[in-house]
């Protein structure tokens, strides 16, 4: 019993978080990542003989879900799977946005939508919703995607917040300095987030760090809920134009960390080694890239397919002789679980969580030079280099077990909801 309880101390949560309640062990489970040490040991545990782990039936649980107005982002991907988990368990959701929701309930048909307040997201973070949540009393108030905690209180609603990561203070000149209208909400409600939220999940290690050295709050680590789809490698999902066509993939977006110029730089020093190499670019907004891929003599050479589905995009990347996703710096990494679930050989950069999801799974360069990011890919023409990358892929792949995530996040959520 106390080594358990010693266990459960090192990884960032004490018995004693659940007040004026009996409470017993019932066992233990662990999530190891062999070579970095990922140990994140946590216990199963009943409150009054009740196990937490069984489910949330009975909660009123209110979620912060107005990221459905961005599908295909890691936080749309975080949500999706966390909300299964939380209306498998039983819970009573209520979806909170401030907008319309009609063309989003069919995403989460079970649970109650709850439209609200300003559309200016600051003034209904930190004005309509404490208001909100005082009126209603919900068991639990949880805001899943970096902001979304208010500074004014919020009654006696417990508050759990998932920081992913803390790239703008971590890269301040890319975020900040140069982004004024974007620095002062940021630090706003990142401030919020680490002064009023109960309890805060992150994603990794090394969002956890972060979030320990820049607040001084200690995170618990919880990896997404992620399920490999079983579309992938099916033909008729993937554009015809690169079907028997060599090509890597890029699946990251526009984010200033994302790197992608310097993706673009490797990617064309590469065309006297593999001059049949396409580069395929997923998701929406790349038109502001068509001066630079222009000067670079690469134009015939990108392949940009807008926004697809998930099926379609897990079907294109199974096919991709790579995943490029040299980043200058990650909360977690969700294109890389979804590489590795297609068998795909993985790029990356040995920064942030990126080494701690890859292991020894990737392809590693500097990202902040085009010429290794250009060897890499080269690298990966190697048919025994990439099968070797393709069984470590799957291999790493069961380290972030979906069953094992769902479970640590309901014991997270009902301790909070039931020790508030």
């Amino acid at each position: 019993m106390k080594r358990l309880a010693r266990q459960d101390r090192s990884a960032g949560r004490h018995p004693s978080r659940v007040p004026h309640r009996s409470v017993s062990w019932i066992g233990s489970v662990s999530c190891f990542d062999r070579r970095l040490h990922y140990e994140s040991v946590w216990v199963l545990f009943a409150v009054n003989g009740k196990s937490l782990v069984a489910n949330l039936e009975g909660l009123s649980i209110a979620v912060d879900a107005r990221i459905v107005k961005r599908p295909g982002i890691g936080f749309y991907t975080y949500l999706q799977g966390a909300m299964q988990c939380l209306l498998d368990m039983g819970a009573r959701v209520s979806l909170l946005t401030n907008f319309p929701p009609e063309n989003y309930e069919s995403l989460f048909p079970t649970a109650e939508w709850l439209e609200f307040g300003s559309h200016r997201n600051l003034i209904w973070d930190q004005y309509d919703l404490p208001k909100f949540l005082r009126r209603k009393a919900f068991d639990l108030y949880w805001a899943p995607c970096n902001n979304g905690i208010p500074f004014l209180p919020a009654g006696r609603t417990a508050k759990v917040s998932t920081t992913h990561d803390m790239v703008p203070i971590r890269l301040p000149r890319l975020y900040l300095v140069r982004r004024p209208l974007f620095a002062l909400p940021y630090l706003v409600w990142t401030s919020a987030v680490m002064l009023r939220s109960d309890t805060i999940l992150t994603v990794s290690r090394s969002s956890a760090r972060d979030i320990r050295h820049f607040s001084g709050r200690r995170a618990i680590v919880i990896p997404p809920v992620f399920y490999p789809l079983a579309t992938q490698g099916d033909p008729a999902l993937v554009p015809p134009g690169l079907l028997h066509r060599n090509y890597i993939v890029y699946n990251g977006g526009l984010d200033p960390r994302k790197n992608v110029l310097n993706l673009l730089k490797g990617f064309a020093m590469v065309g006297r080694e593999w001059p049949d190499l396409l580069l395929v670019m997923m998701g929406r907004g790349y038109s502001s890239l068509d001066s630079p891929i222009a000067e670079l003599g690469i134009s015939k050479s990108i392949v940009r397919t807008g926004y697809v589905d998930e099926n379609t995009r897990s079907a294109i990347i199974s096919l991709a002789a790579a995943m490029a996703y040299p980043s200058l710096y990650e909360g977690f990494g969700l294109p890389l679980l979804e590489a590795f679930a297609t068998g795909t050989p993985v790029l990356t950069a040995a920064n942030s969580s990126l080494a701690e999801v890859a292991g020894d799974a990737a392809v590693y360069v500097d990202p902040r030079d085009p010429s290794s990011i250009a060897e890499g890919i080269v690298r990966m023409r190697d048919p025994h280099l990439a099968a070797d990358l393709r069984l470590k892929g799957l291999e790493r792949l069961s380290h972030f077990d979906p069953m094992v995530s769902r479970e640590r996040l309901v014991i997270e959520l009902a301790t909070a909801a039931r020790g508030r």
